[in-house]
């Protein structure tokens, strides 16, 4: 829920940047193409400016009915714009100028100066794609995903439940808890979310001091360098990002492992028997290799910073297959060495064991997946 809750406020805030800087200007400018004509003139014209941006500020007169209006709309564009031409616009409409404007037949109080489409009233559809189109395509396309998988996933799971209890020693192969499926501790749903969510915050700063470097660039001064070289890094940072998004797009049609194991959690110095299954086109895969790993997390501060160390201290492969019939569906055996630690997790430190999942498919992100595995005490 925090995750949906967190790319709603993107959407939210993209869709009402959207509305406010592109397509309610944009619906004005079209009303606008049917207003009348009328003789206008100039009582005042200065350029105001707000920081690096400006706007121009044109006061004029005409009249509707033998009663006369004013208005100082030039555009439909909300707010100042870093445009280099308002300099000249407003030395084009000085003080005393007749010109042409255009008025609201129905509301004569509503008039403009010019109904040209320019590039700022597109500004506001950079904003609506990337901070409300991306998170609700990802999100949209992640829910369907999920709803795909989780129902492939239930399908294998209850087949190879009977099959490993059909399976089973009666002196207690399966163990009082019965079998079990392990589960993802970082789906590619969950890498596509946290991936978007990063490269929303990242960029979107990022962005707005490219913003001011570019208007850097275009000022008399020479600051636009130090900026652009200060920048660069996490400029490339974010490029970087923008490339992930899409990557973990297109691993959410990956085929999924469901790995069941005979019983909930494994003894340390026991063996344990699982199956797994690839749903989906595990067609598309051409070698899978299974680890099995443990390692320690250790968290502590040093001065004001808090760091975490981690130390692999078991690994091994349990499974290497390239066949295509053993891709797809295959069994093995997991063994907890003796003398190594059981799972634990206290305040500052954690032992945590992992079987890890990884499938190699040509010209595609590959299956990259860990599962947590619950190991007992002796």
């Amino acid at each position: 829920m925090f995750v949906v809750a967190f790319l709603g406020v993107f959407v939210v805030a993209g869709t009402a940047a959207g509305y406010f800087l592109s397509f309610r200007p944009l619906y004005r400018v079209y009303q606008a193409r049917s207003w009348a004509s009328a003789d206008c003139e100039v009582i005042s014209s200065r350029v105001v400016r707000s920081d690096d941006t400006s706007r121009p500020e044109i006061t004029y007169r005409y009249h509707v009915d033998d009663r006369e209006y004013t208005s100082d709309r030039y555009n439909f564009i909300p707010g100042s714009t870093s445009d280099s031409t308002v300099a000249a616009t407003v030395e084009r409409y000085s003080p005393g100028t007749r010109f042409q404007c255009f008025v609201d037949p129905a509301d004569p109080t509503q008039a403009v100066i010019n109904r040209d489409i320019t590039f700022w009233y597109y500004f506001g559809l950079i904003f609506f794609a990337g901070f409300a189109g991306i998170p609700l395509l990802v999100g949209v396309f992640a829910l369907r995903m999920r709803s795909t998988t989780r129902a492939a996933q239930q399908q294998v799971a209850g087949t190879s439940f009977r099959e490993l209890e059909a399976g089973a020693d009666p002196a207690g192969g399966i163990g009082d808890s019965g079998p079990a499926v392990l589960q993802s501790t970082a789906s590619p749903m969950g890498k596509l979310i946290t991936a978007t969510i990063v490269c929303l915050f990242w960029n979107g700063i990022v962005g707005l001091f490219t913003y001011f470097e570019i208007r850097q660039f275009g000022s008399a001064g020479g600051g636009g360098w130090f900026m652009a070289i200060f920048l660069l890094l996490f400029q490339v940072i974010g490029v970087a990002l923008l490339f992930a998004v899409p990557y973990q797009l297109l691993a959410l049609a990956n085929p999924r492992p469901v790995i069941t194991l005979s019983r909930g959690s494994l003894p340390i110095g026991g063996t344990v028997p699982f199956q797994w299954q690839l749903t989906g086109k595990a067609s598309r895969v051409t070698k899978l290799t299974m680890t099995l790993k443990g390692r320690e997390e250790a968290r502590y501060r040093r001065g004001t910073d808090t760091r975490t160390d981690t130390h692999e201290f078991y690994s091994e492969v349990i499974a290497d297959a390239m066949d295509p019939m053993s891709i797809e569906r295959g069994s093995g055996t997991l063994r907890i060495p003796a003398g190594t630690m059981h799972s634990f997790s206290a305040g500052n430190n954690k032992v945590l064991w992992t079987l890890t999942v990884k499938g190699e498919i040509a010209r595609w992100p590959d299956v990259d997946e860990s599962f947590a595995v619950t190991v007992s005490p002796e």
